[in-house]
């Protein structure tokens, strides 16, 4: 009796092990379109993108509706912490204004080729189309407009401007440097009137012709002649006065010392120039007088390409003083 009970009691235990072990061996067949796998959450992979981004309002500086002044726009721009977040800005910059009243002087194909900071100084690399303006103020504006996005940033207080890694040349042929930023008005707009001689009909006299001229207010000096030579260039306005410069000559330098005005012409002055005694004096007469028209300027010191003015008869190679008798009276 004893005996069959611990037989029953075996075959219990044998029959419940079996009825485990197929409930096991079912479960690990189960097909596989029924086992159920946790995805891992996208969203923290998102959030990690996220954090790694930064989004920051500035202000992107333009001229304003008449290019008198520079104004602001606010701009979001967003960059990752590796990034260059000087490029971006000025890549923001270069875009244009969105708001139509807002003059953008900076030619949209400039490239931005690299930054680098040292210091509290930032130099930025431009393309060679930053270097395209449509005239001096639009240029001062221009240049404003970098700087004074650039030096928004807390770390940034002065701003260098390279053409494809050579200093970007002012108006006056000079390198700008480091600048500071501009005042609110960097690019007020003043009418000066000034007087340009011109040969008279018969290359004779020089006669005078006055002109009024849109710059900019805290234009300086060497920058303040050069305007004026550029107008001069151009050529009169009244019948019967003609041009004493050849159209397609460049100013390379100005500088003053002393007095005196060193202008330094690119090579057209020489290879495109008209000749003749009389066409020669016309300009040498044409470029001193007008410039002596200043008060602080007495003599000019012309230059083709560094070397001494030389047309027909004459090697200038000293500074000119003003000539009252070719003037038309």
């Amino acid at each position: 009796m004893f005996m069959r009970k611990i037989l029953m009691a075996m075959l219990i235990i044998f029959m419940f092990g079996s009825i485990l072990s197929g409930c096991v061996k079912e479960k690990n067949n189960l097909p596989k379109d029924d086992i159920k796998v946790e995805e891992p959450d996208s969203s923290e992979s998102v959030d990690e993108d996220t954090q790694n981004q930064i989004t920051s309002t500035i202000k992107i500086f333009y001229g304003d509706a008449t290019n008198e002044k520079i104004v602001s726009e606010d701009r979001e721009i967003t960059y990752s912490k590796d990034e260059d977040k000087y490029r971006v800005a000025l890549e923001e910059l270069i875009k244009g204004a969105k708001n139509t009243n807002f003059t953008s002087n900076i030619n949209n194909d400039t490239k931005v080729l690299d930054t680098s900071i040292q210091g509290k100084d930032l130099v930025v690399n431009l393309s060679r189309e930053f270097n395209s303006f449509a005239g001096s103020v639009a240029q001062i504006i221009a240049v404003g407009g970098v700087v004074n996005t650039m030096t928004q940033f807390d770390e940034v207080e002065r701003v260098k401007i390279l053409i494809e890694g050579e200093e970007f040349i002012g108006p006056s042929g000079q390198p700008r440097g480091f600048m500071e930023p501009f005042v609110s008005d960097p690019g007020q707009v003043v009418n000066k009137e000034v007087t340009l001689y011109f040969g008279d009909e018969n290359a004779t006299f020089v006669v005078g012709e006055r002109r009024v001229i849109n710059m900019n207010a805290h234009i300086s000096q060497e920058d303040f002649i050069k305007v004026i030579l550029e107008e001069l260039i151009l050529g009169p306005t009244q019948e019967g006065l003609s041009p004493t410069i050849p159209p397609n000559t460049k100013i390379l330098t100005v500088k003053v010392e002393n007095n005196i005005a060193s202008i330094n012409f690119s090579e057209e002055m020489h290879t495109n120039h008209w000749g003749g005694a009389a066409g020669e004096a016309m300009t040498i007469g044409s470029i001193v007088n007008t410039l002596t028209e200043l008060n602080d300027i007495k003599k000019v010191k012309i230059t083709v390409e560094n070397e001494p003015l030389a047309i027909e008869h004459t090697v200038l190679e000293e500074p000119v003083s003003r000539n009252e008798e070719i003037i038309q009276r």
